[in-house]
């Protein structure tokens, strides 16, 4: 590493643990760790000096679209568009379970050991090891630090095409994002218990498992995360709850009350409280609709229809609200 003698690389990966710091995030069947690293000290220049220099050399599957650069969660869902009107059209999305925590220290040396070839074995085992403790934390990826998205592809590689491969076969599409896996056709096979195995038999290759909770299958279209995928992209009334709230209460706001306090008073689904207050003031409010404005314009339907036009109409209501309640006449504020 540039700067860093390898006395003090070493020192540094013995003690990595002090670089973190640890958040619990509390979840319906437990708890997720997510690790935090500060981007001033060693161990971060080190992981970012090694992504930009070495990881992201690596090449990795086609199909996906997780912690790739010019690629996003639209990309991964956008594959999946279908036109197939007159036939039934079938989808499945399967989670991998506690995916970072899957990737331990000897899954990373095995995959690091296939694009690291030096003339002297004993120096090639010594980069490897370099390199798989500063990613690695008490020998898992930590989720949180900034090598471990790109590793998790890298390491994941020969899962994705293998999985390419026999959905080829059976004419299913494929795609993944980090622990997301999408698939969808014609071909009702999707949905039989066959396919299933055959996933999980490929995982457990690398000792991946499947969270069958989270499984779901659905026909003709399929809603996750707040996006419905069919024969074209669209927000789910869910994903639209809170900013139709905000129109509809400006809509019937009370003559004598600032529209902040009143929105205050209302349930929220989406946005977090600030202490007792969903927005504090009339500025925090105008940056919530301007950010989701520009939210719904990377999100507008690609094809023509209903839904595209439902769509743009919510953007220009969202344009016609911005505009009155940044005026500073406007009492209502």
């Amino acid at each position: 590493m540039e700067g860093i003698d390898k006395e003090n690389l070493l020192e540094i990966i013995a003690n990595k643990e002090n670089h973190y710091g640890k958040n619990e995030i509390s979840k319906s069947n437990g708890k997720r760790i997510i690790y935090s690293i500060d981007n001033n000290s060693q161990l971060y220049k080190m992981q970012k000096h090694l992504v930009n220099n070495f990881l992201s050399q690596i090449p990795i599957a086609d199909h996906v679209y997780g912690f790739v650069k010019d690629y996003s969660y639209k990309d991964f869902l956008l594959r999946h568009i279908h036109d197939k009107n007159n036939k039934t059209y079938y989808y499945l999305r399967l989670d991998i379970k506690d995916f970072f925590g899957s990737i331990n220290s000897n899954l990373i040396e095995e995959t690091l050991d296939y694009y690291i070839k030096v003339n002297e074995a004993e120096n090639g085992n010594s980069i490897i090891e370099i390199i798989n403790g500063i990613v690695t934390l008490e020998n898992f990826l930590p989720q949180g630090a900034v090598t471990s998205p790109v590793v998790s592809n890298i390491v994941f590689r020969q899962l994705d095409i293998r999985l390419q491969r026999y959905c080829r076969k059976l004419d299913i599409k494929y795609s993944r994002y980090a622990d997301d896996l999408l698939f969808s056709s014609t071909n009702s096979n999707l949905h039989k218990n066959n396919f299933f195995k055959k996933v999980s038999y490929i995982l457990k290759d690398k000792d991946f498992r499947l969270n069958y909770s989270k499984t779901i299958k659905d026909e003709n279209e399929i809603s996750l995360n707040g996006f419905v995928v069919g024969n074209n992209i669209r927000l789910s009334r869910k994903r639209k709850k809170d900013i139709s709230k905000v129109l509809f209460l400006y809509n019937n706001k009370p003559d004598n009350q600032s529209f902040v306090s009143y929105l205050n008073e209302h349930e929220f689904l989406y946005r977090d409280k600030i202490g007792s207050s969903y927005f504090l003031n009339k500025d925090d409010l105008i940056n919530y609709l301007a950010g989701y404005r520009s939210f719904l314009i990377d999100w507008i339907p690609v094809k023509e229809g209903r839904h595209k036009e439902k769509h743009i109409n919510l953007i220009e209501n969202i344009e016609d609200l911005l505009e009155n309640i940044s005026d500073v006449n406007n009492e209502y504020n």
